[in-house]
């Protein structure tokens, strides 16, 4: 062997020991590189464990950076189906990508890699993101995309036994663009899908509790806005909930939840109540149907606005857990003020009912005796003639009582008004009703006028109806009235719009702004000292504007207390087409 070629050979086992020990060191990182690898890959398995939900976006956040550190990848991200869109949609937090950016990455799950992987729930590797036909372009385009790996993120539920039940699809976890340059293999994949499945765990656990929060708020807000009131009291007599309403029954300022019911509430009656409704045992008698609940009790409150009484009624009922466990009890506290005054009323409307078909019928029976106990015809023809319309005057106030009460119970019974249609002198409709009055009416005390413009004015009406319309009116106007005046049946043709107006208007005692809003309810009275002797049963204007309204009409009044009132009502002056019948 020539000198040449040992000088070669010598030069050549030389650059072999250098290409040998720079393999050596190259072996030694990739191990270290491995090391670094596994260790990071049982840190993020450490994911696994319970996490605290409070923690999740921090926790998200950690294995999101620390994905990106395994794969050596330069942005990653997780994208969630949007189930409304059926769209995957970017959601913070990711690494490498910016706000405005995730904002903008929403793919339809028939679209492009993502939705690939989403719908075959395999994962998916590309090399080359601008030439691969799969890509949406687009996208690439916006976040930068060299290659990636996607994998998709799926729940799974599981059996005792550990045995998968069912696999739910919520999105996909994708890494972009591989550090120095390189490309993602398929170990980076098998990886990929391991990390994927602790991202999973920890997105599922935060959906769960997020649909909790929401379903509590949903809750909370119900609570909050229900009318009447609610309380939830713990075993040892500590508040649990309180809503609004119970906080203004009960003019509770300050948040009391964690206070005992005593120090919170100031009402007596309550507040025993209260203390035997937490210890005497539940009552089952039926009314209820609940063993777990206990007697209703009634209290009074001032309304803390109005300072009137509002009286509200106690229900409670114990509130147990799933495994039966006692939570507390809870009240129910029901404003039934209107119901115990219209019990008030219907029983003073009987009353008052009963007195009213009495009062004609003594003057009936009495002139019917007298005159039936006349052997030697002892009464001259004019008299007769009067007591005979006597009779007939109290006969006419007894059916119109009678048509009054069968015309509300069809009402009340949301019977509609069967109205027959015809064309009526409404002038001389209420100057008939006028006449009726009269003979039961001191004219000097009480002056009856129609005003009518034009003189004559003609509307297609239920004639019985308005008529009973006019009389309560009228009557009302003159009961009221104690120390007489005009009363004035107004009536106006308005042709612009083909509409009646009619108006009955006193000058007696006038109605307080206060009593307005009830004016028109049944078995309501509005008490005056000046009035307390006037009669009725609190039934007139209900049916007045009931009967208004069946004409297609509007009923209001003005009123100046000490001064009078004008009841108004307007009505067309013929029915819709589908209005009813109408007579030949």
């Amino acid at each position: 062997m020539s000198i040449v070629d040992q000088e070669a050979l010598q030069h050549r086992i030389t650059e072999l020991e250098q290409r040998i020990a720079t393999l050596e060191q190259q072996l030694a990182e990739k191990n270290q590189e491995i090391a670094n690898l596994q260790r990071g890959l049982k840190a993020s398995e450490v994911v696994e464990a319970p996490v605290a939900i409070t923690e999740f976006e921090d926790t998200l956040k950690r294995l999101v950076q620390r994905i990106a550190m395994i794969l050596q990848a330069e942005k990653c991200v997780i994208q969630i189906l949007d189930k409304e869109t059926g769209e995957l949609v970017g959601r913070a937090p990711a690494f490498g990508i910016s706000d405005n950016d995730l904002k903008l990455l929403r793919v339809k799950i028939t679209e492009g890699v993502a939705g690939e992987v989403f719908r075959s729930e395999h994962p998916a590797i590309f090399h080359d993101a601008i030439h691969d036909p799969r890509t949406i372009k687009e996208k690439v385009a916006l976040l930068h995309i060299r290659n990636g790996v996607i994998v998709p993120l799926v729940v799974e539920r599981r059996d005792e036994e550990n045995r998968v039940l069912e696999r739910i699809p919520i999105g996909v976890l994708s890494v972009f663009n591989k550090r120095y340059g390189g490309e993602f293999i398929d170990e980076d994949v098998r990886l990929l899908e391991r990390l994927a499945r602790n991202a999973a765990a920890v997105i599922a656990s935060a959906q769960m509790f997020q649909e909790v929060l929401e379903e509590r708020e949903k809750l909370v807000h119900t609570i909050e806005s229900l009318y009447a009131g609610l309380m939830l009291i713990a075993e040892n007599g500590k508040l649990i909930q309180m809503n609004a309403r119970a906080r203004q029954i009960f003019g509770v300022t300050g948040d009391p939840i964690g206070r005992h019911y005593a120090e919170v509430i100031k009402h007596e009656k309550a507040k025993e109540i209260l203390a035997r409704m937490l210890t005497e045992e539940p009552s089952n008698n039926g009314e209820n149907g609940d063993e777990d609940g206990k007697a209703a009790e009634e209290i009074v409150v001032p309304d803390p606005e109005t300072e009137e009484d509002r009286i509200y009624q106690m229900h409670s009922a114990m509130v147990r857990g799933e495994d039966k466990r006692l939570i507390g009890t809870a009240v129910i506290l029901n404003d039934i003020t209107e119901i115990r005054n219209l019990e008030r009323m219907k029983t003073e409307f009987v009353a008052i009912a009963a007195h009213e078909l009495r009062t004609p019928m003594t003057p009936i029976k009495g002139f019917i005796s007298m005159l039936a106990q006349d052997e030697f015809d002892s009464f001259s023809f004019e008299e007769r003639k009067e007591y005979y319309q006597i009779i007939e005057q109290n006969v006419d106030r007894l059916g119109r009582l009678i048509n009054d009460l069968l015309s509300v119970t069809r009402i009340e019974r949301g019977i509609a008004q069967q109205l027959f249609w015809e064309d009526v002198n409404l002038t001389e409709l209420a100057e008939s009703v006028l006449e009726v009055q009269r003979g039961m009416t001191n004219t000097e005390k009480h002056p009856l006028v129609v005003d009518s413009q034009p003189e004559v004015v003609r509307a297609i009406v239920g004639k019985d109806q308005i008529e009973q319309i006019l009389q309560n009116l009228v009557s009302n106007a003159i009961k009221y009235s104690p120390e007489g005046g005009e009363v004035r049946v107004i009536i106006r043709e308005e042709p612009e719009t083909n509409t009646v107006l009619i108006g009955v208007q006193d000058h007696g005692t006038g109605i307080p702004e206060s009593a307005m809003n009830k004016l028109f309810k049944p078995y309501r009275r509005i008490h005056n000292p000046r009035t307390a002797s006037v009669k009725g049963t609190g039934i007139g204007l209900f049916l007045v504007k009931n009967l208004v309204e069946a004409h297609h009409g509007t009923i209001w009044v003005e009123s100046k207390v000490g001064q009078g009132s004008t009841f108004w009502f307007r009505i067309p002056k013929a029915p819709p087409d589908d209005g009813g019948q109408k007579s030949a």
